[in-house]
């Protein structure tokens, strides 16, 4: 019988391995005079988002910097920092963590700088991965280095704080701090902040179980981080969301995710972005019991395991090997597979002591073998597992603190006893306008924040990005219906636009837009596709009401206004494709190239 594997323990590790890319180290120093040396040039100007990792030509330059006779003592910590950033990066975490001990154990009676709040972070970061409890008193070290100097390594050292730290907080307070840093980073526009903080709120919703919302963090984080970083970077979060899918049981939305990482890697293409790739893959067809599948990313994972040199990564692949050894009772493989489980670091068994379908699948194994003895030891270990996570879900109701906050009111209560009762109504009446204060402040500054990103600010109309995200969510029609998309193309917009002006142009855009939006009905979806053309979704209707549907909107479109600007009549003509599916838009982005191009012949002809 086949283990199926649940995302939901490894997003602890996942969620941290994010937490590099998503909030770790920045390289910005501070400025030299003009006369430095080609050395201290390269450390003042190489500045990388403190969200982001270095690009490998950059890395190249600090190996060859690092190979130079006759550095000073700073100019060598420097450079290994920005080493060490790299290294995290790729995995490489061991080395990493002993050359950031040794380089602080040196530096210990020097005073507080960036470089050594950077490295003071590293390993802060790679003991948060290793559960180390020491990660607390570094992550206060550097906040506590980085307050009024470098506000990204403070806000990195301060969520970490927040999510793995401060245990005397509960749900509502922690949420509510996380939630609280939204509207600032979003009034200043730095989206690679508010990628990690919502990075932040995502790990913290999967940590009480709540991995539906966690997706949305996720994705979230993802999309607003996506133009920011670079390399793979751009990756990390979308490993997140497949992740959430998969312990939600959203099978297709983890697929569809899936397939997007695809895409996108194509182009970053990175050692660590294929194990990524792969290792989603094969937990997708581990946890759907498809072993050709399975057996197909194996072979791919494999390829890249070598060159990031990770632990975990290294025995999560030889977990996921011996699955297909179980579904065929090789049980020699499986002695093998129990021998190197025994040999492996203490830190990746820790790491795994808790995971419920990795316990499940040693029980399993154990049967097979017919050792009773170690069957039962591991069935207890998984009783154990699953008992807690029982309670954590029930903890986990406190999303607001709401619970919190009434117990607190009760044990005011009981030792208020004697006081008169309108003490004990003000009482309840500040702490109930306390908890709705807070939940209304939680709710408006996400909604606002959310609704700012979702539109387009000429016409009000959904922005592309959010619209193809909606109709990528459409499903598919009922039986006899369809779904229908149609693109319409103002094709003389640019003379309009020469004719009358830019700021003009804005006004035509508006009128149209509210054209559309009169015609469109409810539960249909409208937007800007891009600065010429508007996009519109029809769902589970009948086609030739579509058809007869999008002639009107085209009329409507074409006969917005007529006004004249400049003793001249002005107005717009559109061009109009139209595709009609009785499935899902599985294939959105082809689909959009094929009606992209009728247009374009449209214009030819």
């Amino acid at each position: 019988m086949i283990c199926r594997f649940d995302f939901g323990l490894l997003l602890t590790t996942i969620r941290k391995q994010l937490l590099l890319t998503a909030a770790i180290l920045g390289v910005a120093f501070s400025a030299h005079s003009q006369n430095t040396s080609e050395l201290d040039k390269f450390i003042q100007e190489a500045v990388i988002k403190p969200y982001d990792c270095p690009e490998d030509e950059f890395i190249s330059k600090v190996k060859q910097f690092l190979d130079l006779p006759n550095l000073t003592k700073l100019q060598r910590r420097q450079l290994r920092v920005r080493h060490t950033h790299w290294q995290i990066c790729v995995g490489q975490h061991e080395e990493a963590k002993q050359r950031l001990q040794t380089l602080l154990s040196e530096t210990e009676k020097l005073p507080a700088s960036e470089d050594l709040a950077y490295a003071s972070y590293q390993l802060g970061f790679i003991y948060d991965l290793q559960e180390n409890e020491k990660r607390c008193d570094l992550y206060q070290q550097t906040q506590k280095m980085a307050e009024g100097k470098y506000s990204d390594l403070y806000l990195s050292a301060s969520m970490g704080l927040i999510t793995v730290c401060n245990t005397g907080n509960d749900e509502g307070v922690k949420l509510a701090k996380m939630y609280a840093l939204l509207e600032p980073y979003a009034e200043a526009n730095d989206n690679a902040a508010l990628a990690h903080i919502h990075n932040n709120i995502g790990l913290y919703y999967a940590s009480l179980g709540q991995h539906v919302l966690a997706a949305e963090q996720y994705q979230k984080s993802y999309e607003l981080g996506f133009d920011s970083y670079t390399g793979s970077n751009q990756l990390a979060t979308l490993i997140s969301v497949i992740s959430s899918h998969m312990a939600s049981a959203n099978f297709d939305q983890a697929w569809q995710s899936i397939e997007e990482f695809k895409r996108v890697n194509l182009k970053v293409d990175t050692a660590l972005s294929n194990v990524w790739l792969h290792f989603a893959e094969a937990g997708y067809h581990y946890r759907t019991g498809n072993m050709p599948g399975l057996r197909d990313s194996l072979a791919k994972w494999r390829v890249y395991l070598d060159e990031i040199d990770s632990t975990m990564y290294n025995g999560l692949y030889r977990w996921y090997s011996a699955v297909p050894c179980l579904e065929e009772k090789d049980k020699v493989c499986l002695q093998q597979f129990l021998q190197a489980e025994e040999n492996a670091s203490e830190g990746y068994k820790a790491f795994l002591s808790g995971n419920k379908d990795y316990l499940k699948f040693m029980v399993e194994i154990q049967l097979l073998l017919g050792d009773i003895d170690q069957a039962k030891l591991m069935f207890s270990k998984f009783s154990d597992v699953m008992f807690q996570k029982v309670t954590e879900q029930q903890a986990s109701g406190k999303i607001l603190g709401v619970a919190n906050l009434h117990s607190q009111i009760n044990s005011l209560e009981s030792s208020l006893e004697a006081s008169k009762s309108n003490r004990v109504k003000q009482i309840w009446a500040i702490a109930s306008a306390l908890v709705l204060i807070l939940v209304l402040a939680i709710y408006f500054v996400r909604k606002k924040y959310l609704d700012s990103l979702s539109y387009d600010p000429v016409t009000g109309l959904l922005n592309a990005h959010t619209v193809l995200n909606q109709i990528r969510q459409v499903p598919a029609p009922s039986n006899g219906h369809i779904n229908a998309l149609a693109l319409f193309d103002l094709g003389n917009f640019r003379d309009v636009n020469s004719q009358i002006g830019a700021t003009s142009s804005d006004i035509v855009l508006q009128q149209i837009a509210m054209a559309l939006s009169k015609v469109t009905r409810e539960r249909d979806i409208l937007g800007r596709f891009a600065p010429e053309q508007f996009i519109v979704c029809l769902t589970d209707t009948e086609e030739n009401s579509a058809k007869s549907f999008f002639e009107r909107m085209r009329y409507a479109l074409e006969n917005t206004f007529v006004t004249e600007q400049q003793n001249q009549n002005v107005s717009v003509r559109s061009s109009t494709s139209i595709f009609i599916s009785s499935d899902a838009f599985h294939d959105l982005d082809e689909i959009l190239n094929e009606m992209q191009l009728s247009l374009v012949r449209q214009t030819d002809s």
